[in-house]
């Protein structure tokens, strides 16, 4: 069991949260960036930035004491770390900003030094976007080149909205984005990824295009059986949406998250 390592505050929720209804009280009064942007976030110092590296690792530490087996580190869809990573929204001039070894420096300090506070067999996973967010993806690349090559993550989660989309930046223009992390010298790195994965057939389609594991997100809230149907039935499909607040209840999701799950447009039925 891994809980996910990010940082609640983002540059706007205008800005980042796509098509999402956000509740105001869940919205950062005083939103912060790795930059100053006038009206919209302030930069870290220097200091906070070591801080806040500093939390990461602490987090994880607590995850371990918790009995977790592992972290994954939130480094996709606008979060805090892919912040760092963006060119557009890293303006700064220290050493955590400039070059892409320097935009990633945030990250990779923050998954070294979970290595180094946790025990040995402590899992460590990465998730990274492929796409959108500010970050080319010639970048993001290199980035999960690095992670694998320095060997300090166990496991590479590639976050795409949909897995059988294609790259539109070159050099990699009219390839399947999964093919460009799949074709990657893995070494002892496993690479999963998610992205609308709701049948049985689906997920057999991302194994076949090179990953080791599969994540269904969307289809797992509405079948939390999901692993032992596809196991009984390789036709198996998740349920269609949306779906009434009721089928969630008989899921066993609690009110809390039913509501939550509303503010997802196209999810719940009834609002």
């Amino acid at each position: 069991m891994f809980p996910q390592l990010l940082l609640i505050w983002r540059l706007t929720a205008k800005a980042w949260n796509h098509a999402v209804r956000v509740n105001p009280s869940l919205s950062c009064s005083n939103p912060i960036g790795p930059s100053d942007i006038p009206g919209v976030a302030r930069g870290l110092s220097l200091k906070e930035v070591e801080a806040t590296r500093g939390d990461f690792i602490t987090a994880a530490l607590r995850a371990e004491k918790a009995g977790f087996d592992g972290v994954e580190v939130h480094a996709a869809f606008g979060w805090l770390i892919m912040q760092f990573l963006s060119p557009g929204f890293n303006l700064r001039t220290d050493r955590y900003g400039g070059c892409l070894e320097s935009r990633a420096r945030f990250l990779f300090e923050i998954i070294d030094g979970i290595r180094a506070a946790c025990r040995k067999d402590f899992q460590i996973g990465l998730r990274i976007s492929m796409e959108r967010y500010g970050v080319p993806l010639a970048d993001i690349r290199e980035v999960a080149t690095r992670a694998i090559r320095e060997d300090t993550i166990d496991y590479l989660d590639l976050a795409v909205w949909d897995y059988q989309k294609v790259a539109f930046e070159t050099p990699f223009t009219g390839r399947s984005l999964l093919s460009v992390f799949t074709d990657l010298p893995r070494l002892s790195v496993r690479v999963g990824a998610s992205g609308y994965v709701m049948t049985a057939q689906q997920a057999a389609e991302v194994l076949d295009a090179g990953c080791d594991f599969v994540m269904m997100g969307k289809a797992a809230i509405l079948d939390p059986d999901l692993p032992r149907h596809i196991e009984m039935d390789h036709a198996y499909r998740a349920p269609a949406l949306p779906v009434a607040s009721e089928w969630l209840r008989q899921s066993g999701l609690s009110e809390r998250f039913i509501a939550y799950m509303r503010t997802r447009e196209g999810f719940v039925l009834d609002r």
